[in-house]
């Protein structure tokens, strides 16, 4: 049997991704086709299928063969002979269409898996892209996209077989008659270039179909996915429309290609029933001036019909082809965008998880530290150290979210603004930085899986007192299996405060020692709310930053900053701003 490569993919790139060379569609398809040794498996798939092609053209000469020297004469023996041999083609044929579909089945899915590693990769890298994607874009190159390229293995395969089956079907013909020989010879690469001619429309309708219709499975993705937030917000309508749009601009791409598709088989048909039609009469008549045999007569014809399969399928060549370049180049553009956080210029970089600085005159440096300056973009300066509750209110939502996206290095920290336990967040390593700070998004999700798996602490002890301190019991114990009540779509079936404490009680259960919580509590009530205000001082170990406007958990908290009003940035307990800060009341409330 055939050997199976590695399942894995290339090595991951290291943090700073150095790159080889530029990932472009050759590059892509020399990756699928060869990379850990699966041109073995691509080499065993020719050689399967061309053999089984090479024995379906020689299926009409034997039964030519076999009336000529034992139907005709009346010789038992000899078509007793003539039958083994024909059973010996069919076994010959089975055989080899078995182990060239198993090799080159197994060639296209490991490609695929190596491709989706790739744009898995790319997209989870501690770095990221500094274009945001739609989760169903990537979806849908990592899906759909990647397993066209992965079929060049079948198309190569089959090509070659194809090429195998003609080449015979050549040789067969002349050896029974050199005129007709010729004749295939000739016709073939004419009828293969008037196909290629034919399929131009075809490709061109064929890239536009596959654009539009990924873009409508990105959309009906995140609209699926993000369901109860439209409903909320009332917006249903407004995406119904755009996905009517989308899909209604799908499906006329879709029809368009279909008509040229139509139009090139129909082409192709009468091309190829032409060239048969011509082999067999110009066959008859040879047989009736007596230069071949009526053996040769059923050869000629069973072989130029047999002809017919491979040399369409040749015709199609380039059509799949240039589906799959489109799709490679779709894969590519992916690959090669450019890093979010860019690497750093010279080696300061640390270890994930190395141990902070010394502390300095016997005063201990702050886990975080947000630094006042003139990249500081409005941040209001704050320190956290461990058992601390910082809270930071920012009016501005779209400065909440870009402080948070600094603290997890999802964008780039600037140089003097962000400190880690006493380093310049700037001269990090963002895998060191997520070791230390956990600063997960407002918008996280839950995973397909169990309650227990969405929460995942490794130390029990550490689960329950994540889970208690989000609040997050009161309903678990209510489901059918409890924590282990498998999850669906990512959690649709819970309301939107049941998803948003587990997110929370998997953020509180992180082992790095900084947690930055944004707006944790919007979608529960204030009764919950309370009582995860309550869970929040269980955290002795950690240093909590609460980018939040709520006073319920504001009032827990050791320390308020204020920010991004037009006034200096102002610092104090909860009780001690509303009393002294109009502003603060006016964001915050009583």
């Amino acid at each position: 049997m055939v050997s199976m490569p590695s399942r894995s993919a290339t090595p991951p790139c290291p943090p700073g991704r150095k790159k080889q060379a530029p990932w472009k569609a050759s590059r892509l398809f020399s990756f699928t086709l060869f990379a850990n040794g699966r041109w073995k498996l691509l080499v065993a798939g020719c050689a399967g299928l061309s053999l089984h092609q090479v024995s379906e053209a020689l299926v009409p000469a034997t039964i030519g063969a076999a009336v000529d020297n034992a139907i005709e004469p009346n010789d038992a023996g000899a078509l007793l002979g003539w039958l083994g041999a024909l059973a010996v083609v069919f076994v010959v044929l089975a055989l080899s269409w078995r182990f060239g579909t198993l090799a080159t089945e197994r060639s296209y899915n490991y490609g695929s898996h190596d491709l989706r590693q790739l744009v898995v990769e790319q997209t989870l890298h501690p770095r990221g892209m500094a274009t945001r994607r739609a989760p169903g874009e990537i979806v849908a190159i990592a899906s759909s996209d990647a397993d066209r390229v992965a079929g060049l293995s079948w198309l190569i395969s089959g090509a070659l077989a194809a090429a195998a089956g003609v080449i015979t079907s050549a040789v067969t013909l002349l050896l029974i008659s050199v005129p007709l020989g010729l004749a295939v010879l000739l016709a073939t690469p004419i009828m293969l270039l008037v196909m290629h001619r034919l399929t131009k429309p075809l490709e061109n309708r064929s890239d536009v179909e596959q654009s539009t219709a990924a873009r409508a499975g990105a959309l009906a993705t995140d609209f699926i996915t993000g369901s109860r937030p439209l409903k909320g917000l009332g917006a249903e309508d407004a995406a119904m429309g755009r996905y009517r749009e989308a899909s209604r601009t799908s499906l006329a791409s879709a029809l368009k290609a279909i008509r040229a598709k139509s139009a090139y088989t129909g082409a192709s048909t009468a091309l190829s029933a032409a060239f048969l039609a011509g082999i067999a009469f110009f066959a008859a008549w040879f047989a009736l001036q007596g230069s071949i045999t009526v053996g040769q007569l059923v050869a000629v014809v069973g072989v130029a019909q047999f002809v017919q399969g491979p040399m369409t399928w040749l015709g199609f060549l380039s059509v799949e082809l240039a589906r799959k370049r489109a799709s490679a180049a779709r894969i590519a553009v992916l690959l090669e965008e450019p890093d979010a956080v860019p690497a750093l210029g010279s080696s300061t970089t640390t270890s994930a998880g190395s141990a902070a600085q010394p502390a300095s005159a016997g005063q201990p440096i702050p886990l975080l530290e947000l630094l006042d300056g003139p990249d500081s973009k409005g941040f209001p300066p704050f320190t956290a150290s461990a058992g601390e509750i910082v809270g930071v209110v920012l009016p501005d939502g779209s400065q909440a979210r870009r402080l948070v996206d600094t603290l997890g290095f999802r964008i780039p920290a600037p140089r003097g603004v962000v400190s880690i336990e006493g380093r310049d967040a700037a001269d990090l390593d963002p895998v060191h930085v997520r070791a230390r700070v956990f600063a997960d998004s407002h918008e996280g999700v839950l995973f397909r899986g169990s309650v227990r798996e969405n929460v995942a602490a490794a130390d029990a002890r550490l689960q329950e007192r994540a889970m208690a301190a989000a609040a997050v019991g009161d309903f678990v114990s209510q489901l059918p299996e409890g924590t282990e009540t498998v999850l669906t779509g990512h959690g649709q079936s819970l309301s939107g405060g049941q998803r948003q404490r587990l997110v929370l009680g998997r953020s509180l259960h992180q082992q790095q020692p900084v947690l930055v919580l944004h707006d944790p509590t919007t979608a529960v009530d204030t009764a919950t709310e309370a009582v995860i205000a309550r869970g929040l001082g269980n955290f002795p170990d950690k240093a909590l930053v609460l980018v939040t406007t709520s006073p319920t958990l504001l009032a827990v908290c050791h320390r308020v900053v204020v920010g991004g009003a037009d006034g200096p940035p102002e610092t104090g307990t909860h009780r001690e701003l509303l009393a002294t800060s109009a502003g603060y009341r006016e964001v915050v409330g009583s």
